[in-house]
């Protein structure tokens, strides 16, 4: 209550209508993690304190009116905090700027917002989607943009365990070349133990014939005693026909309550149009959760590239941290 209190305060400095909310609140993370990180082949190690192991920091503010018969008018504004060195990127809402409107036929989203793609494509993601992550070394398919300017996206109801999602970033530039329009569909599932997710993006500049496109396919199968996690994703340059093949496989084990073990193992190659590179990694993670908002973890992550046999990058992570979220 006092938190909500305290929101509505700083949103009202920032515009008088924020007193028509029917609900405004402040939310976030904070996350720092300690440890030793080489980047490169041959570098030498470099102990860091740094932000984001777990979960990447953040300040956000979120609000929404009921404007009846189970419609609602929300917005969402949120931005990178740094907490290592204290700055909070000038205060730009860069992870997400948005307004919309949310019913029964489900939400629309006008703003900077995450694309269809985004929101499922790390859903079974290994070693709890975070630095430790083996697929963010290895993958060529996670190099898309994530949140591009000028979004609109729709978010479906559920419909018997599936919700889809489409979204289309406009590019604002009259035609001019080199212009980017992001395009992305998403489909997922939960059902039982099974939550499984599809997707696809396509950034086009205009003025060229240049385009990237990305898939993703992902699974993970909960056991009880061990959940299953699988994933397959591509990366194409349409013009150069460069393009790159990924998979991975992991698992997270709940050893008590509140301790849980993630592990994974990730491949990415190139073809011969994209540097006939071959990526692997592992990554191996565990956390601790001291209360329901707080969570202390530790984690190691290695990896390599070789091309022709031949190594010609590396990058390890040890680190530990502690992650609170409000």
């Amino acid at each position: 209550m006092k938190k909500t209190l305290v929101a509505w305060a700083v949103m009202s400095a920032f515009a008088g209508t924020a007193a028509a909310q029917s609900s405004v609140s402040i939310y976030g993370i904070v996350d720092l993690w300690v440890g030793s990180t080489k980047s490169g082949l041959g570098a030498q190690s470099v102990t860091s304190l740094d932000n984001g192991g777990l979960s990447p920091s953040r300040l956000g503010f979120k609000g929404s009116e009921d404007l009846g018969g189970g419609l609602s008018a929300v917005f969402t504004i949120e931005g990178n905090l740094t907490p290592d060195n204290g700055t909070a990127g000038r205060l730009a809402f860069d992870r997400q700027s948005y307004v919309g409107l949310e019913g029964g036929f489900g939400a629309v989203h006008f703003g900077r917002v995450w694309t269809s793609f985004y929101d499922v494509e790390a859903l079974a993601f290994t070693s709890f989607d975070s630095a430790f992550t083996p697929e963010y070394y290895a993958f060529g398919s996670v190099d898309y943009t994530g949140n591009p300017n000028n979004g609109i996206k729709y978010v479906s109801p559920e419909f018997g365990g599936f919700t889809g999602t489409a979204s289309y970033a406009i590019d604002e530039k009259n035609g001019a070349a080199n212009e980017v329009k992001t395009g992305a569909l998403g489909l997922s599932y939960t059902g039982g133990p099974l939550t499984a997710v599809v997707a696809y993006q396509q950034e086009k500049a205009t003025g060229t014939p240049n385009s990237l496109s990305f898939t993703r396919i992902s699974a993970a199968y909960d056991l009880g005693v061990v959940v299953l996690k699988g994933n397959y994703g591509t990366a194409k340059d349409n013009l150069s026909d460069a393009k790159s093949k990924d998979y991975s496989l992991g698992v997270d084990v709940p050893l008590s309550e509140a301790l849980t073990l993630g592990a994974g193992y990730a491949r990415g190659k190139d073809n011969a149009a994209g540097g006939s590179d071959k990526r692997s990694a592992y990554g191996l993670a565990a956390t601790y959760g001291l209360s329901k908002r707080t969570t202390v973890y530790a984690g190691i992550t290695k990896g390599e590239t070789k091309n022709g046999g031949v190594k010609t990058d590396e990058e390890n992570l040890y680190a530990v941290g502690l992650r609170h979220t409000f």
